[in-house]
């Protein structure tokens, strides 16, 4: 693990960039770079009151006297360490995964050297040229049966070696941040901040446990395309539960319709992605830096106080977490359809309501709606936040969604946006044709029916028709994932007709879930 961290920590070795993306990341790091490095939380000592204080202001001077280079050190260890040890644990979820699941038997050893080749590895690897990439028919090939033949074998480790290196140079890309300031260390990865649920091997083993269960019934539900399971249970209602809403996606158990399904959802995804989907989350906080800075800038304040800023579909609240870890000072709303993640939501964002209050904590909101029809006056945000929910949703749902954003955001307020990568997108991983052919692949796995849509719309031109422009510069993409920021225009001529179309909805009380399953089944 230590060879592993010294990879994380060193240059990147592989994955190129294109020149304007590499431009453009350099030029976000410099718009950060007079910011000391992000040092992780100190953990906290069991003084005395009268104590506390005195202590707080000795620790923050002596962590201003430390020179920036010792600090950069100090983060890098911990940030290689903790990266590391997550690594290793959700691959060894996801080989146990699929050792239950029965679908493969992943060779776990083979996996791990994957990785060691992949990030350690400075001499150029003979590759098949991306232009010559048979991926697709040799995964479906493969799901058929097929042997694979010695060539189609090295195409393949190829590729996942690529990715490997790929979630390695995401890691990079975090930690370069975090040395320029533009973010927190993230909470969760320091056992000084991080809820006890992470790191006590009860709670550990337990999400383990359940989830290694429960994929039994996924891989079940995905041999018999059994993704419509809710139906049986819940009728299609366009003022509540629209009839796409009603999906097992990725055949997880439940749609998103039970408390279960809330508890295990984070830990499947980053299961799913080895540890990687929190950082990949994290790759849109430098444009909400920037913005917040920016902010301050000209009315004053620090921490975000003054701004409200809507979490649009927050799901479990995980990446509202990290929003409100860096800016406390913010109003924040957390909008979502479901009770269950909603009352997820709550729970994950406790740690923040029980630290002690002070006049510049900011509030949260909990609201239980439908992000196509939101219960807010218009220009009532700062900013909008959404993380990945447009790949589930239709054409017209992303249109109606897309419209609400810009409604409720102020003149020059932001879009702060994170979902899938699209077609197209591999070209900033240098793999361009292989990635879209996997792109094509994976909802047919996962149960995704409104992917392939989603991955060849113009999101520049979605968003535009409804007076949001994407800020100058490539999208940042990160592994899987890209993030985007867009901008409300200043002259609100947004789509007048779309406008005068419209639902006008009632202005109604935020909604705190008491009993989630009641709260479900009653609507």
């Amino acid at each position: 693990m230590s060879a592993l961290a010294a990879a994380v920590a060193a240059p990147r070795v592989a994955a190129p960039r294109r020149a304007s993306e590499t431009r453009a990341v350099r030029a976000s790091r410099t718009r950060v770079a007079a910011m000391s490095p992000s040092m992780p939380v100190a953990p906290e000592l069991p003084l005395p009151d009268f104590l506390r204080e005195p202590f707080k202001q000795v620790t923050e001077r002596l962590e201003e006297a430390l020179p920036a280079d010792a600090k950069k050190q100090v983060l890098r260890a911990q940030y290689t360490s903790a990266v590391g040890l997550r690594l290793a644990f959700f691959l060894s979820q996801g080989v146990l995964s699929s050792r239950v699941s029965g679908s493969s038997d992943i060779d776990g050893a083979a996996a791990a050297a994957a990785i060691v080749k992949a990030v350690l590895d400075p001499e150029p690897r003979a590759r098949v040229p991306d232009a010559d990439s048979n991926l697709g028919n040799i995964v479906r090939n493969a799901a058929d049966g097929r042997s694979l033949s010695d060539a189609e074998a090295a195409e393949v480790s190829q590729f996942l070696e690529q990715h490997l290196t790929c979630i390695v140079n995401l890691f990079r890309d975090e930690l370069a941040h975090l040395e320029a300031g533009a973010y927190k260390f993230p909470y969760d990865l320091n056992p000084a901040t991080a809820p006890a649920s992470q790191w006590n091997p009860v709670d550990v083993f337990a999400l383990s446990r359940d989830t290694l269960s429960d994929q039994s019934n996924v891989s079940k539900r995905r041999d018999e395309k059994a993704g419509q399971e809710l139906l049986e249970t819940f009728a299609p209602d366009p003022e509540r539960y629209p009839a796409y809403y009603l999906q097992n996606f990725h055949y997880q158990t439940d749609g998103w319709l039970s408390a279960d399904s809330a508890r295990l959802y984070d830990f499947q995804v980053e299961t799913l992605f080895l540890g990687s989907a929190d950082t990949m989350r994290r790759q849109v906080l430098p444009y909400v830096s920037t913005f917040v800075r920016e902010h301050h800038a000209v009315n004053g304040g620090e921490d975000g106080a003054g701004l409200n800023v809507l979490d649009a579909a927050s799901g479990t609240g995980r990446f509202l977490t990290f929003l409100r870890d860096n800016w406390p000072a913010a109003n924040y709303t957390a909008l979502e359809l479901s009770p269950h993640y909603l009352e997820a939501t709550r729970v994950s964002n406790k740690r923040f309501d029980e630290e002690p209050k002070t006049e510049t904590n900011g509030t949260l909101t909990l609201v239980e709606a439908n992000c196509e029809c939101m219960p807010f006056p218009d220009a009532s945000f700062d900013a909008v936040t959404n993380v990945y929910l447009f790949h589930e949703m239709p054409k017209e749902a992303r249109r109606n969604a897309a419209r609400e954003f810009a409604r409720v955001l102020k003149p020059g307020g932001k879009l702060f946006f994170v979902d899938s990568a699209q077609v197209g997108d591999g070209k900033y991983l240098g793999m361009e044709k292989a990635f879209d052919q996997a792109l094509e692949r994976f909802p047919q796995f996962n149960h995704e029916p409104y992917y392939r849509d989603y991955s060849l719309t113009d999101l520049n031109a979605l968003f535009g028709e409804f007076g949001l422009v994407a800020e100058d510069g490539d999208p940042t993409v990160a592994w899987v994932s890209k993030c985007c920021a867009f901008t409300k225009r200043d002259v609100d001529d947004t789509n007048t007709a779309a406008t005068e179309t419209a639902t006008v909805t009632e202005v109604v009380e935020p909604v705190v879930v008491e009993d989630a399953d009641e709260a479900a089944q009653a609507r």
